[in-house]
């Protein structure tokens, strides 16, 4: 900003200096008294090179801005809306309305209801539908929820209810309603179900977003993302491991490796196997080769701690090319041709 060299009680005399003398006068009884002595010494003291005219318009601005700004809102509770509507347009017209806005939600969010209830017991409740039913709904719900319930579903039907999530053709408005209505008459009468150990969820959800297409992987991971960042970095983490590093084709392992410094390679490979040691050191110069092991060397024995950041450092840029979509990793189960 152009007035960054002027401090709080600066720009405060500033301004007051600004005005006519009777507005500044009445301004300054407003003031707590522990500010009055250090903005009088301000005014006393303020250095003109840095009050320009310039300066003072974009203080003149910024007081308009915040002296104008409003609180925060927050959305109406359908009771509070009744009211308004009630106030303004008449009991009846008010109801119209609130139909009219209940018909739009449930059109857009078909399945909003069964949102609110606890993944592992709409997962009990789909153990007894059809794959088809299943997809149709775990499509439709948030998908945080969705990655929960998959999650609490044995791994093999999950896997066959993630594949129909991507070849599902949308029925009918109607039919959308009645599998909704159906589920929350089954969600209100189900038992209490036990926990489900989180970190198992989480590796369960990344196995089956590994045998999933990008879109749906980035649909699930974006959506939990917008409500949990760490579980949605665990899950990316689960997805694609330091052990994943020795099955990297050529080219993508060399694009890893030139976004990764010597030191940080030779401390990574202390202890690892040799088929990731033997991929990495495949994929470097003659020169970069003799580098890392060189320095591997000289850093001698070193805390697994250290070497597992030193990995992290590099899980970071590979993870980094994959969001940028600069290198993909094969998916499980997908066919490799020449």
């Amino acid at each position: 900003m152009a007035d960054a060299q002027l401090r709080g009680s600066d720009k405060v005399a500033a301004f007051l200096l600004s005005l006519d003398e009777a507005q500044a006068v009445d301004l300054i009884k407003h003031l707590p008294d522990y500010l009055v002595g250090e903005v009088a010494e301000a005014m006393t003291n303020l250095d003109a090179s840095a009050a320009t005219e310039e300066r003072i318009h974009l203080l003149f601005k910024d007081v308009a801005t915040k002296t104008n700004v409003r609180g925060p809102v927050r959305p109406q509770k359908k009771s509070e809306m009744k009211a308004m509507l009630e106030t303004t347009f008449g009991p009846s017209r008010a109801d119209k309305v609130l139909v009219e806005i209940d018909t739009r939600n449930q059109m857009e969010f078909p399945f909003r209801e069964v949102d609110n209830y606890a993944p592992a017991n709409i997962a009990s409740v789909l153990r007894n539908e059809s794959v088809p039913v299943s997809s149709v709904v775990l499509a439709h719900l948030d998908p945080s929820t969705s990655a929960a319930v998959l999650a609490a579903l044995d791994e093999e039907e999950a896997l066959k209810i993630v594949r129909g999530m991507t070849s599902l053709i949308p029925p009918s408005f109607e039919t959308l309603r009645g599998i909704a209505a159906d589920l929350v008459d089954q969600l209100d009468t189900a038992s209490g179900i036990s926990s489900v150990d989180s970190s198992k969820q989480l590796k369960t959800v990344a196995e089956l977003l590994n045998y999933s297409g990008t879109e749906l992987e980035q649909s699930v991971l974006g959506g939990i993302e917008s409500t949990n960042e760490e579980a949605a970095k665990e899950i990316r983490e689960y997805m694609f491991t330091w052990d994943d590093l020795a099955t990297v084709e050529k080219r993508a392992m060399q694009k890893i490796l030139g976004s990764v410094n010597t030191r940080t390679l030779s401390i990574a490979l202390k202890a690892s196997t040799p088929e990731i040691e033997g991929n990495i050191m495949n994929n470097l110069s003659t020169r970069v080769r003799s580098m890392v092991a060189e320095e591997r060397e000289l850093t001698g024995p070193m805390p697994m701690s250290e070497v597992k950041l030193m990995r992290s450092e590099i899980m970071d840029a590979v993870r980094a090319l994959m969001d940028s979509g600069e290198f993909s990793p094969t998916k499980s189960g997908e066919d490799l041709v020449i």
